[in-house]
C-alpha cells in the first residue's frame, strides 16, 4: 500500500459515558483522529460459523499506523459512521487496519 491509496478523509470518535447522579449516564462523543484512510468494502456476509453467529466485517479501513483506535470505537466516513470490531497492524507497523461494520443504535 501506498500514502497515494489514502483518499477518504475519516474521522475516528470514541463514547464515553458519565453518570448522571440518579442510576442513568449521558454519552459524549470525543474525536480521537481525523486521518486520511483508504476505505474498502469487501463483499462478505452475514452467516453462522461453527454453529454460531459470527461477526463478519463489511467494511476495512486502512490508515498509518496508530495505537489509538480500539474495538468499539466508530469511524465516520461520508455520513455513514461504522463500529470497529478488529484493529490489526502489518509487521511492520506502518499501517493500521479497522474492520468494521455499521454502526446499530
Amino acid at each position: 500500500m501506498n500514502a497515494g491509496d489514502l483518499r477518504d478523509r475519516v474521522e475516528v470518535v470514541r463514547k464515553t459515558r458519565k453518570t448522571d447522579g440518579m442510576g442513568g449516564w449521558s454519552e459524549s462523543e470525543s474525536t480521537l483522529l481525523t486521518v486520511w484512510a483508504q476505505v474498502l468494502t469487501p463483499r462478505s456476509k452475514t452467516g453462522v460459523v461453527a454453529q454460531q453467529d459470527a461477526e463478519i466485517r463489511t467494511h476495512e479501513v486502512a490508515i498509518r499506523y496508530s495505537a489509538l483506535p480500539a474495538i468499539n470505537d466508530i469511524v465516520k466516513h461520508l455520513g455513514d459512521r461504522l463500529e470497529v470490531k478488529g484493529v490489526r497492524y502489518d509487521a511492520k507497523r506502518q499501517w493500521t487496519f479497522l474492520d468494521c461494520v455499521p454502526e446499530v443504535e
